[in-house]
Parts: C-alpha cells; structure tokens; sequence
C-alpha cells in the first residue's frame, strides 16, 4: 500500500513539473507576441503659446510623439545654423535651421520635446519643422517616415503705430500719413511681451532700401512719447533697448535676431559730447551725443548698440534736406564724418520714396 502511495505522489510530481514547465512555454510565447515593434508617429507641433498660425518671435516650439521615446535619439543642433540633428526647425527650406540653446527638453513621460531657438526668430516669417527617421521609441522603433509640417507657422507681423512720409515738418508739426494709436491704450504697450520697433525706407539710385527694428517695449511706455518728436510735443527718447532685432537690405546694416539697441530721437539741436559710457565718441556725432533742450534740429536714429553702428537715421527734420541714412555714414573728413549721418544732407540717401514708421507687437 505505501508503495502505491509513492507511485501516485511521483506521478503527480511529475505532472505538476510538466504543467509548469508549458506554461511557463506559454508565459514566454505570450511576452514575445506582446513585443512592441509599432514605430513611433507625430502628433503635434505647436508653440509653448499653442498658436500654429502666428506666434511670438521669442516662443519656444513642441514636438509630442505618439508614445514614450529614447531621449538619446532626440537631437538638434546647437552650435551653428546647419541643419544636423533629429529635430530641425528652418525658415528656408532647409538650406539652413535655427540654431538652438540647447538639445531639446523632454516632458509628458518622454514623449513631448520643447525646442529653444539661440536668439528670437525672425518677424513676419514662416517657420517648418522638420523630424528625421532618426528618433526613436523605448523600444527602438525608429518613424518608418520623415515628418515636415506641411505649411509652418508665421511669427507675428509688426502694425504701423504712427507713419510718416513727409521727411520735413510742416511749422512745428510732423504730417501724419498713418496714425493707427487711437485702436490702442497705454495698457496695450505695456502688457507682458509689448514689442516696438522702427521702420525707414527710401529709393536711392533706383534700388529701394529699408531697414526695420523691433525691441523689448520699456517700463513706462505711452502712446504719446511714441509720437515723432516735434519743438511742440517736445519728446525725447533717449534709452538703450534690448532684445532687438535688424533686418535691413542694406548692404552695410548688420542683421541679427537679438543685440542691444540704442534710441537718440529728438526735436533739439546736439552737441557730439558723449555722456553715458557706452563707448561714444566726444568728437563725432555717433550713438551717444548731448541735446541741447533748444532749437529744432532734430534727431530720429536708431543704432545697434553692440555693433556700434547707426541702423537708420534721420535728422535735420526742420529743413527740405534732411540727412537720412543706413549704416554707418561711411564719409570720414569734413563736416560729413559723422557715423549717424549727422550734417549729411546732401550726400545722404535723399528723399526719394521715403517713409518712417512706428510699429507695435503685441503678444496674442
């Protein structure tokens, strides 16, 4: 009797060992069947503001994924304006890509990517993104195809505050050919993220120029100190601005996303006398000279402080020949020597086509 015993408590042993044995077989079937081999998609590609169609030039852009990625596979490039990198974002087709500040910044368990353009991007232009088959889930799954955002987003385009095309006063008093301020509030300039800028173009020799810059709005700003400066309003700005961007087709203004600007606008006349120790010259009128608080000369100039060159000018506004440039006056002797264009008048630019423009963004 105890032998048969033995025998049936080996036999159900063994059966034991036998079921554990096929599921274990089935346990290891199941975990391969479950293998993830879905190659990862695009989702979305949004600014941090979540405005696809026009944004700030200082926002930041997302890319979320459809399912947790390898960090080491998301790559951009961050030391010049080559297109390397996983995460690529161009504004000419991909001949070059926005250099960033750093590789991209993963949140949502891994599957959103922030970007962070170097400097701001540029005004009223339109943006791609582009994601290479480079990247990669937990997994190893790599996209089984690129991704390029089929029509971008625009960065927000400036709107003329006040206009003028009339580069003499008329008496005391600037002509107006645009004046958009009563659509806006003093609160409006300065809310979070108020932009201005400046504007000037003109045709010399038949080639039609301009150049635009556009800047942080400062603590205190008002729609009336933004009027062009006349003997009657008396306005004066004098002020280093940051975060200032230049485009121009000029050949000798410096375009850049973000450098330090400097503001000289008034009615007075001004004396070469530098005053603020931001590198001015005491024998030349440049970036930072003295008005004298009398008389109606008058200065309307625009520089790129960091660069130490004059964007646009225009002075002499009480006279049929103003003195209007771009760059650097490249004149070296004389009374003509003056990088800001000051006594120029004929030998600046002229007046031909001439226009100047206040201009204002305002975040949405």
């Amino acid at each position: 009797m105890k032998s048969i015993l033995s025998w049936l408590v080996l036999i159900v042993s063994i059966a034991v060992i036998v079921s554990s044995c096929a599921e274990s077989k089935e346990d290891k079937e199941t975990t391969a069947n479950t293998t993830d081999t879905t190659a990862p998609t695009v989702i979305s590609v949004f600014s941090t503001a979540d405005n696809q169609s026009s944004i700030a030039i200082t926002d930041n852009i997302t890319v979320t994924f459809s399912e947790a990625m390898d960090n080491t596979s998301i790559t951009t490039n961050t030391d010049n304006s080559s297109c390397y990198g996983t995460l690529r974002l161009s504004s000419d087709n991909f001949s070059t890509c926005v250099r960033m500040s750093a590789e991209p910044v993963s949140s949502n368990s891994n599957k959103t990517f922030t970007l962070d353009p170097y400097d701001n991007l540029t005004v009223s232009t339109t943006y791609k993104t582009r994601v290479t088959t480079g990247v990669k889930d937990t997994a190893g799954n790599a996209m089984s195809s690129q991704y390029e955002t089929s029509s971008g987003f625009t960065t927000l385009a400036p709107t003329v505050l006040y206009e003028t095309t009339t580069p003499t006063r008329s008496g005391n008093n600037i002509v107006y050919s645009d004046n958009n301020s009563t659509s806006y509030s003093d609160s409006d300039l300065q809310a979070d993220g108020a932009r201005i800028g400046y504007r000037m173009e003109v045709t010399h020799n038949g080639t039609d120029y301009y150049a635009e810059t556009i800047f942080d709005a400062w603590d205190g700003i008002t729609l009336s100190s933004l009027l062009f400066p006349t003997v009657s309003n008396e306005n004066v700005i004098q002020r280093t601005v940051t975060n200032m961007s230049v485009a121009s087709n000029y050949p000798t203004v410096t375009n850049t996303s973000s450098t330090t600007g400097r503001l000289e606008i008034w009615p007075w006349n001004y004396s070469a006398t530098a005053q603020n120790n931001i590198g001015g010259d005491n024998s030349k009128y440049d970036f930072d000279d003295t008005h004298s608080g009398n008389n109606n000369y008058g200065s309307m100039q625009v520089h790129n402080l960091s660069a130490a060159q004059t964007v646009m000018a225009w002075n002499r506004h009480y006279d049929s020949d103003p003195d209007i440039g771009f760059g650097n006056n490249p004149a070296n002797t004389g009374d003509n020597k003056h990088p800001d264009w000051t006594f120029s008048s004929d030998s600046s630019l002229g007046t031909s086509n001439w226009k100047f423009q206040v201009l204002l963004i305002l975040q949405q």
